[in-house]
């Protein structure tokens, strides 16, 4: 690949074959999480975000008093390219997030955009801390991804840096996923099908990486589900977002198709 595309997935490793239905780890409280995606894939990328965060807040409140309608902040860096996609109320509320919950926060500079995820990670009031970032971000390195690392880890609160047009590289992430649209599956007399996406793990600490799975948003029930072509078939499963199976990472992702009334 050319420019600014980088090739994101790789083929399954021989032993890891025998696992495609793996569970799905969530994008778990008290971690940091890494997501790649191409700048036509960043919608995509946002709902996977967003969709974790809600879910894992929606079980925790099972457990926690207090802790659901915490401010999730979604941090930006300076540039036209700063918000490539900005979430509308009528979006965040199909997830199942209040869109008073967000609070958009705009930086001068990347400098300023890390230190901004830092201290909203160390905040107490906020539930969820997103980062959007495109390119290189040279300021992002082992340093800084751990001290973002151990600020999620003290307050038990989920940090995700999305990463737009950038290669991976070495952080204390706990995971790191592509995020990619999918082709979605047509309803009945062929009318166009439900938005889909494919979320591949490239990396997992202390798990394995390289498998990939296929969700197909449910607006009926406000959730992610299998999608119907997934290659593999198993149980429902627990988690942050709903698990489907694993399927190879080396199966082929179309563009995003949008819903349609039919």
């Amino acid at each position: 690949m050319t420019g600014n595309v980088f090739p994101l997935g790789r083929p399954l490793r021989p032993e890891a074959r025998e696992r495609v239905s793996a569970r799905m780890p969530p994008l778990d409280a008290g971690g940091l999480h890494e997501i790649h995606a191409a700048p036509e894939d960043w919608a995509a990328a946002m709902a996977f975000a967003l969709f974790s965060t809600i879910r894992r807040d929606s079980a925790q409140d099972r457990h926690e008093v207090g802790r659901h309608g915490q401010a999730i902040f979604l941090i930006g860096g300076p540039g036209p390219a700063a918000f490539p996609v900005l979430p509308c109320a009528e979006g965040l509320a199909a997830l199942g997030l209040a869109p008073e919950q967000l609070v958009i926060v705009r930086t001068a500079s990347e400098l300023d955009l890390l230190r901004a995820g830092l201290e909203a990670a160390r905040c107490p009031g906020v539930g969820t801390v997103l980062l959007q970032t495109q390119g290189r971000l040279a300021r992002y390195d082992l340093t800084t991804s751990r001290r973002l690392a151990l600020a999620a880890e003290q307050d038990g609160k989920g940090v995700i840096v999305l990463r737009g047009d950038a290669p991976p590289r070495p952080s204390a992430a706990r995971t790191r996923w592509a995020i990619t649209s999918a082709p979605s599956t047509a309803l009945e007399a062929n009318a166009p099908g439900w938005p889909a996406i494919e979320a591949e793990l490239l990396r997992q600490r202390g798990g394995m990486g390289g498998l990939r799975w296929r969700l197909e948003w449910n607006a009926d029930h406000g959730t992610f589900r299998e999608a119907e072509r997934a290659l593999h078939h198993g149980p429902a499963l627990s988690g942050a977002v709903v698990p489907v199976p694993g399927v190879r990472a080396g199966a082929g992702s179309g563009g995003f198709v949008p819903p349609r009334a039919a």
